[in-house]
């Protein structure tokens, strides 16, 4: 198994260099996150996740065009549950679940946690994140929920 591309929604990440700059996120993607008093550590708001994370998968997988049957999972009325039912082992491994061992390399900053939602080729090679950034963008202007803005494509594993 090697790398491939994948989209998360980070739930805590930083800069490389201790600020992260703007220019490497859609827009209103910051609207999802709060940021610590050094301004260095962002997390995502736990409101906007749980409110929005089911209508999410349903709109994400019907843009790319993938059947997906997420009426079975539990709607969690807190972080806590959140994570319970997107644990990784809960799941099999099987997107979407919670990761914070693996690595995810994305444009802008480094990711600690976060939920992976999906999996492309692991036969990818980028010279540039750029397109990356592109599709993020993309995805943002072309779906409705709020967590659109919230997505980061990037390689992992």
């Amino acid at each position: 198994m090697g790398r491939g591309i994948s989209a998360v929604i980070p739930f805590v990440m930083s800069g490389w260099d201790g600020k992260i700059d703007n220019e490497y996120f859609s827009p209103n993607f910051f609207e999802c996150y709060d940021v610590n008093e050094d301004g260095n550590v962002y997390t995502i708001k736990h409101e906007i996740l749980l409110n929005n994370y089911q209508s999410f998968l349903t709109e994400f997988y019907d843009c790319i065009g993938e059947d997906r049957d997420i009426g079975n999972i539990t709607q969690a009325s807190n972080y806590d549950e959140f994570c319970n039912v997107f644990d990784r082992r809960e799941r099999n491994g099987r997107a979407p679940y919670i990761d914070f061992k693996s690595m995810f390399s994305m444009l802008g900053g480094t990711c600690e946690e976060f939920w992976k939602f999906y999996s492309g080729s692991y036969k990818a090679m980028l010279e540039e994140y750029s397109t990356l950034m592109h599709f993020e963008r993309i995805l943002a202007r072309a779906m409705k929920n709020p967590l659109a803005s919230a997505v980061k494509f990037g390689i992992y594993g």
